[in-house]
């Protein structure tokens, strides 16, 4: 990284948000806010001429690559695989703890809710310069493992109440790609009868009847990401 600034490029669609933002950051003198933005499909080229030293995305923006939309997981995959030495920290909505795992498992580093204020940011950016993970108070109040989270002794962050099992969100990932409970116990190697139970128990929690309102209800509450 730079020894006197660390260079910040921040990746947003909605404009006002972008450029709120980086003026915020730009007050502060150890930060060099990198100005121009990513075009369509233009991602890498960007990372290769710019070499920000820390990338900061929303997780809902979508940027078209060759056809195809990617949003904020596959670009942070795609930088983790390619452009390791860049760290990527998270500024999103979507401040779940599904969602944290989700980024941290694709290559990221700081995770920072759109309701924390830029302070939080800010130092979300100091621990990533050191290679620490960082995640912002509004997570830490969902999560009962925030602390080994962070240190690095536990690999995935833990939710205070979480509605399903690790095994039933499995299988709800599965029903919400239209596998047949056949063809998920085929997946997972067990009976169809186990696959039957762990449906009736996700239907129970979630308190509906059919699995169109079972999807809404996993979608309202952000509980996958597909």
């Amino acid at each position: 990284m730079n020894n006197n600034k660390v260079r910040i490029a921040y990746i947003e669609d909605h404009r006002i948000v972008k450029e709120g933002v980086t003026y915020l950051l730009s007050q502060y003198p150890n930060l060099e806010v990198i100005k121009n933005e990513p075009q369509n499909d233009q991602i890498e080229e960007f990372i290769e001429t710019h070499r920000p030293d820390i990338l900061i995305l929303d997780l809902q923006l979508y940027t078209g690559r060759e056809g195809k939309f990617l949003n904020g997981f596959e670009i942070c995959e795609i930088v983790a695989s390619n452009y390791p030495e860049i760290k990527l920290i998270a500024h999103t909505m979507y401040d779940t703890v599904e969602s944290v795992n989700k980024f941290f498992n694709s290559g990221g580093l700081g995770f920072v809710s759109k309701k924390s204020g830029h302070a939080e940011l800010v130092e979300a950016i100091q621990h990533v310069s050191q290679n620490k993970r960082y995640i912002c108070h509004e997570i830490i109040k969902k999560a009962k493992n925030a602390e080994d989270f962070v240190n690095l002794d536990d690999g995935n962050l833990k939710a205070i109440n979480e509605i399903f099992t690790k095994t039933e969100k499995g299988i709800l990932e599965k029903i919400s790609k239209g596998y047949s409970t056949k063809q998920i116990a085929q997946q997972l190697e067990i009976s169809e009868k186990t696959v039957e139970t762990h449906r009736k128990h996700l239907f129970d929690k979630a308190g509906v009847k059919n699995v169109a309102e079972l999807i809404a209800f996993a979608y309202v509450r952000r509980i996958f990401l597909d």
